[in-house]
């Protein structure tokens, strides 16, 4: 699945959040890393989801 396919993207901080998205049928599209107020670095894990008729 490429970005230009999802049809709704949300973003998870953990891993057991973005487990739990597999779970529901997400795909990983990609990890950034974003930086939390105190300046910690963190991955941010990218998912996204077809349309009910596409899957």
């Amino acid at each position: 699945m490429k970005l230009s396919d999802a049809y709704e993207v949300v973003e998870a901080l953990s891993t057991n959040e973005v487990n739990s998205k597999l779970q529901e049928g997400w795909k990983l599209l990609t990890v950034v890393v974003t930086a939390r107020p105190n300046g910690q670095l963190h991955p941010c894990y990218i998912l996204g989801k077809l349309k009910e008729q596409e899957q």
